[in-house]
Parts: C-alpha cells; sequence; structure tokens
C-alpha cells in the first residue's frame, strides 16, 4: 500500500482502512490530503484483494471541512474577486465509482467533512459524532452536489433547515434523521465498520460495482418504466455471468463461493463462453 503524510492506511483481510491524519487540525481538509485520499481509494479500486473500504478520522474529528487557513490567499487585490481554485472534492465521481465506501464518522464532520460523507455507500457514527452544513455561516455555499443529495437523505425540509441555519447537529439527531445509519460507543465504531465492510467485500467485486451504478443511476432518474427496463436487462445479463455460475456451483456442493480465486475465477469463466460449465 502507499504512504501518504495525512493519511493513516491499514489492511484488515479484504477492507482497506484509511485514517485522516492531521488530528492537530482536526483533519481539515488540505490539497494535500484531499489529494492524498482520492490516491488511496483509486489504489483500492486498482487492487483486486480489497474489496471494501473504511473511511474514519484520527483524533476528535472526522473532518472539521476545509483547512480554510489559505483562503484569504484567494482574493485578488483588484475588487478582492475570489479565484477559482481546484477543489479535490469538486469532481465526486471518483468516490461514486468506487468500491464500497463504508464511514465510520469518529467526531466532528463538518462542511467537506460532512458532504463528502454523504457519496459514500452507509454511515455509521461514534455516539461524540457532530454534523453540520457550515457553509452559509461563512458566506459559502453547499459543495460536491450536496444541495442535490442531502434532500433525498434526509427530506427537503430537513436538509432546507440544516444547509440555511448552518446549525451543529448531533449524533442522535442525525441517526433520527437518516443521515447515519448506526450508531456506536467510540471504540466500537471502526470495528464495526470493518466488520460491515468486510461482509460486504466478500460478494463479487463486479457486482457490487454494477449495483452501485444501478442505484447513481436510478437515484437521478425521472422515467420509472426505464428504470425498470434496466434493472430487468441487469438481471438478465447478471444471470449469465462466472460470479452467478459460481454462486450456484456453490449452493449445489455446500460450500462456500471462491469469487476471490482469480485463478479458479478465470477457467470458470472460459467455461461459461464455452457453455460448458
Amino acid at each position: 500500500m502507499g504512504n501518504w503524510d495525512t493519511l493513516e492506511v491499514e489492511r484488515h483481510g479484504r477492507v482497506m482502512l484509511v485514517r485522516f491524519n492531521r488530528p492537530e487540525k482536526l483533519n481539515a481538509m488540505s490539497a494535500d490530503m484531499s489529494a492524498d485520499f482520492r490516491e488511496a481509494i483509486e489504489e483500492a479500486n486498482n487492487d483486486p484483494s480489497i474489496g471494501a473500504i473504511v473511511s474514519t478520522g484520527n483524533g476528535r474529528a472526522y473532518s472539521a471541512g476545509a483547512d480554510i487557513s489559505g483562503f484569504n490567499a484567494s482574493f485578488e487585490s483588484n475588487g478582492n474577486q475570489p479565484v477559482r481554485e481546484r477543489q479535490g472534492w469538486s469532481d465526486p465521481v471518483f468516490l461514486m465509482q468506487s468500491k464500497p465506501i463504508i464511514g465510520a464518522i469518529n467526531g466532528l464532520a463538518i462542511g467537506v467533512g460532512m458532504t463528502g460523507a454523504l457519496l459514500f455507500d452507509t454511515l455509521l457514527a461514534s455516539t461524540e459524532a457532530r454534523f453540520s452544513m457550515r457553509f452559509a455561516a461563512i458566506g459559502l455555499t453547499p459543495e460536491v452536489g450536496s444541495s442535490w443529495l442531502l434532500p433525498k437523505i434526509i427530506g427537503l425540509h430537513n436538509a432546507r433547515e440544516m444547509m440555511l441555519t448552518g446549525r451543529i447537529y448531533g449524533a442522535q439527531q442525525c441517526l433520527e434523521l437518516g443521515l447515519v445509519h448506526k450508531l456506536y460507543e467510540p471504540d466500537e465504531l471502526v470495528p464495526a465498520a470493518i466488520e460491515l465492510a468486510t461482509e460486504i467485500s466478500a460478494n463479487p467485486i463486479s457486482t457490487l460495482a454494477n449495483i452501485k451504478r444501478m442505484i447513481w443511476d436510478d437515484l437521478g432518474a425521472v422515467d420509472v418504466a426505464s428504470v425498470w427496463r434496466k434493472s430487468g436487462d441487469n438481471f438478465s445479463k447478471a444471470r449469465q455471468t462466472p460470479e452467478h455460475r459460481e454462486a450456484l456451483l456453490a449452493l449445489k456442493d455446500k460450500r462456500k463461493s471462491k469469487f476471490h480465486d482469480v485463478e479458479y475465477m478465470q477457467e470458470l469463466a472460459e467455461k461459461v463462453a464455452k457453455g460448458i460449465s
């Protein structure tokens, strides 16, 4: 695994655990940390021995948002007009297309620390976690498409209140809103996230990728009939895959599936292609 200055990365079986590691800055999202995180996700995506990812933070915060220490420098001297800067989280496609990511929100999740995590596949949180769409309070607007996504997660009126007030919400409030899936005591959070990620990572990587793509595509769909048609097409295609064939063979032989035995699956794929499996 790679070595990044702003992250701690561990391997737990088929799970990559990525910890933001700027605790003295409450894991504020610097350009370096944003780039390091993206590289870590891409490394996991390119490693067939990794099936899922857990994201958490060291210290009291998951991430206290963008590192604004240099924001004053983004204003030009003539007229104080802000200069457009490259934002590491401004293109969320790498998260939407990644292997499943479990957010283990251990503390403060503010600004991009919250909006980035909305793109994960599920969020678990510590009882000490706190969340805020803090943008209005500092003269900014919600980022990373969160004005589209947050209402779909917690409902329109709840999302409006969260975005317009800039209020800080406790973990229990966010559980009740549906922003997070489950709460854990602080020392139980990461083990629970790894356990869930391990369960997910046992499934075929290609199948998980197809399911993620379907979820994102259907989330923005406006034609329900086309969703049904695509769902049927995807299901029919899945029935012809070596992964499905292996699942049937495992059921028949009363054994565990060998989805991640590369040599075995390659041989099975060849047999399926020839119609002899």
